[in-house]
């Protein structure tokens, strides 16, 4: 079952290239063509049993070598959340080493890192949402990735792509409802060929239903806990508020299912939460709440990601 993750997804670069017609290649901004690289339908239908073996002994710590070595992820909560948290006080100063981010939104986040890349991927579509028939997102934005290991990628894959062309995708995912996921995840390198884990940062945008760490309560602790939320939030539950209505569970937003209703409450899985901040946009009771711990979370954010990957040299 290992084999078939690891080996069966590069071989969908095989096969396309055998079958490879220039008609019927993709582009994301209206080009007429269609591409013909998706994910391995079995592979991805098996996500959930293989992170569930995760969790055995001598194999899980294989997988977790082989596929999510060192990983480190930060979901972004979405920027309408965060100003919601912060009311009419929008605009907060942040000092940051590299590039000063001058708003508290988490899309500034993944604007910093563009502006700061010498080399940008962009995909033809999103794999995830791609493979699993998605009816609700859009398949055709597609994830980014940032690095040297960029200049590895399979151009029938997508495209590079310039900062403002970054940019102005990252845009439309946002319109989209989609939520940014930003770090260093070992499997991107391994299934693209693109070399050492630490020349190639990932850069995705995520649907609640089909989005690949949807798997993370099945996987081990030890991998789930590569996925963090932004340090320095929390969401919270204000029991009070909370009318035990059953909307968030209910809804689907949460794709780890850190929310349950238990005891007429709903209740928040520390463990498994992303802070998205879904389930706050849906709380007909305005229930669910967004605490900023730490004003400076926005450069925690970005110095921690600075590490993982060089993205400004050749």
């Amino acid at each position: 079952m290992i084999r078939s993750l690891r080996d069966g997804i590069p071989s969908i670069l095989a096969k396309a290239k055998k079958h490879n017609r220039s008609k019927e290649l993709f582009h994301p901004y209206g080009c007429e063509n269609q591409a013909q690289y998706k994910i391995d339908q079995n592979v991805f239908d098996k996500r959930f049993s293989m992170a569930r073996m995760t969790n055995l002994p001598i194999l899980g710590p294989v997988m977790e070598y082989i596929f999510f070595e060192e990983d480190d992820m930060i979901v972004l909560t979405k920027d309408s959340v965060i100003k919601g948290a912060v009311g009419e006080l929008t605009v907060i100063e942040v000092n940051v080493m590299v590039e000063p981010v001058d708003t508290v939104l988490p899309s500034k986040v993944v604007e910093h890192f563009i502006r700061n890349s010498k080399y940008i991927f962009l995909m033809n579509r999103c794999m995830c949402r791609d493979a699993n028939h998605c009816k609700d997102y859009p398949i055709e934005l597609g994830c980014l990735f940032l690095g040297r290991g960029v200049l590895k990628i399979d151009d029938n894959l997508g495209r590079r792509v310039t900062q403002e062309e970054a940019l102005e995708h990252l845009r439309r995912c946002r319109e989209a409802g989609l939520v940014h996921l930003i770090g260093r995840n070992k499997i991107d390198s391994v299934w693209l060929n693109t070399g050492p884990k630490e020349d190639l940062l990932s850069l995705c945008s995520c649907c609640p239903c089909c989005c690949l760490w949807k798997m993370i309560p099945e996987l081990s602790p030890e991998i789930s806990g590569m996925v963090t939320m932004m340090p320095g939030l929390t969401i919270r539950v204000d029991e009070e508020k909370c009318t035990g209505c059953d909307g968030c569970e209910r809804s689907g937003v949460c794709y780890v299912d850190a929310i349950k209703v238990k005891g007429n409450k709903a209740a928040i899985n520390e463990s498994y939460c992303k802070g998205c901040g879904r389930c706050i946009e849906v709380c007909p009771s305005s229930a669910i709440e967004l605490m900023i711990d730490d004003p400076s979370f926005m450069e925690s954010s970005i110095k921690r990601i600075e590490t993982l990957v060089d993205i400004s040299s050749d």
